[in-house]
């Protein structure tokens, strides 16, 4: 079940980021779905992460598998290029703009 939920994440995470993505390369401003895509993205990495060590239990911090480089990087992911809380209000502040009642 654990597993399905991860793929589950991880697929929404790359839809999500392929859409900001398309969006983008046609010339259309990104603001709100590059926020979107990458507040959930790194979002789940983290989530993703931490329940791939659980599930492989103490041979997930070795370094025989690239888990513990990932569990290292996953923070580094949140902060860079804004934090989460940063993308929330990118987020926020783009939805009150589209759907403004005038």
């Amino acid at each position: 079940i654990r597993l399905a939920e991860m793929a589950t994440k991880i697929r929404a995470a790359r839809l999500l980021t392929f859409d900001a993505a398309r969006r983008k390369d046609s010339g259309a401003r990104t603001d709100l779905d590059a926020g979107m895509a990458k507040l959930f993205a790194t979002e789940v990495c983290q989530e993703v992460v931490l329940e791939a060590l659980r599930l492989h239990g103490g041979v997930g911090y070795s370094k025989e598998l690239p888990l513990e480089r990932y569990y290292r990087d996953a923070p580094v992911m949140v902060i860079a290029e804004g934090t989460s809380d940063i993308q929330k209000i990118v987020i926020a502040r783009n939805l009150l703009r589209e759907y403004a009642i005038d």
